[in-house]
């Protein structure tokens, strides 16, 4: 009788836990519900976008021998680059010299041609780094400065004629890659200003492999080669460059744009409970916010280079578009850097308050998350008359 009520206390308890779990994974699921129910009418029209405009016009794009480029967030996102192709260099820009396509967001594919270093600039500006009469500025930055989803005529560096602009911007940045861009190309160019903008979510813990350049004695020597008294990426880069793009491509051929997982496989990731801890997790970050570290190297490393080379750091802060990507955590990343740079008395442009008072509708794309068209020559403009209005 008591091994009897041994077994029937262990079977209540199983079943119990087992009856708890289906509630928490049922409740993960209807909380996954509520808050896809709040983007569903933008997560609808960008998987149309990607189902009846990208696949044609990317297949449109290779028949034009266009390829995918390859920015180097993929160094951290697809953990086989690195033990494939990294050692302790990694290339913190596309491919060089290429006819790339990157996004669409409503304007048609963007395509365009790389400068040497990968970088979305006319290269004639590395031949004028010596000699242009016109105040240097490079751009740090993600996405966003980099001028995702629209053609090279709107981005925030081809609106600012009376400056000489130098792009260093990729999407899929983070605050490691600023630093270690700042850390390369600022002794290079040696401008006059330095432009960081910073968005939300640059608030993760991504990209800490670009910090194996930092720990490199001699990097501008292997990152770099001079030929005829010009400055170019170095052999050893191009080379990584190269075999991580026909590894991306090969390994994407298999995948379609808009695809999505079947009905078994998105049902087996709520066995995990991932919005329960998703949930859980950003509200706790956001119960206890402080500056990421990420972010204070980048601003620490930028600040340290400027007093060097005798240049001016201006940081910004894009906002999301609550509509297209909302997020519970922008508020307090947007005031954790405020809070730094005026302990450091940085200059800063609030770029949150401008977009809102231009209208949000108006600065993001109509099929996207990234900056319209207006919206990018709205950054712009305010970045040369924030320059004039200060210097």
């Amino acid at each position: 009788m008591e091994n009897n009520n041994k077994k029937f206390n262990i079977l209540m308890i199983l079943s119990t836990f087992i009856i708890i779990y289906v509630l928490a994974v049922a409740s993960d699921y209807i909380l996954h519900l509520k808050q896809f129910s709040k983007r569903q009418v933008a997560s609808d029209i960008i998987t149309l976008r990607k189902q009846n405009e990208d696949r044609i016009q990317i297949e449109e794009a290779k028949k034009q021998n266009y390829v995918r480029v390859i920015f180097p967030y993929l160094y951290h996102k697809i953990p086989e680059l690195e033990k494939k192709f990294i050692k302790d260099l990694v290339p913190l820009n596309a491919q060089p010299y290429k006819h790339v396509y990157d996004c669409n967001e409503g304007y048609g594919l963007t395509k365009y041609k790389t400068d040497r270093f990968g970088f979305r600039n006319n290269d004639l500006i590395w031949n004028e780094i010596d000699t242009t009469n016109k105040d240097k500025i490079i751009f740090i930055g993600d996405s966003y400065v980099h001028g995702s989803c629209v053609e090279n005529k709107y981005i925030i560096t081809n609106n600012l004629e009376s400056f000489q602009s130098y792009n260093i911007a990729s999407s899929g940045n983070d605050p490691y890659t600023y630093t270690a861009l700042s850390s390369l190309f600022i002794p290079i160019v040696k401008p006059k200003y330095v432009v960081l903008i910073f968005y939300e979510n640059d608030n993760s813990p991504d990209g800490e492999i670009f910090l194996k350049n930092l720990e490199i004695n001699n990097i501008h020597d292997r990152y770099f080669k001079f030929e005829n008294d010009q400055i170019y990426l170095s052999d050893e880069v191009e080379d990584i460059v190269k075999q991580v793009e026909n590894y991306v491509i090969n390994e994407s051929k298999t995948r379609t744009a808009g695809s999505r997982p079947n009905i078994l496989m998105r049902g087996i990731r709520y066995l995990t409970l991932p919005t329960i801890r998703k949930t859980l997790s950003v509200s706790y970050s956001n119960m206890f916010f402080k500056l990421p570290l990420s972010s204070k190297l980048s601003i620490d490393t930028i600040n340290s280079l400027c007093t060097k080379h005798s240049c001016t750091p201006i940081y910004g802060f894009i906002p999301n578009s609550n509509f297209w990507e909302p997020s519970s955590s922008v508020k307090n990343y947007r005031l954790s850097i405020e809070n730094y740079l005026a302990e450091n008395n940085n200059y800063y442009i609030n770029f949150s308050e401008i977009i809102n008072n231009y209208g949000e509708k108006k600065a993001f794309a109509p099929k996207g998350t990234h900056l319209s068209k207006e919206g990018y020559k709205l950054i712009s403009i305010t970045i040369k008359d924030f320059i004039i209005n200060n210097f």
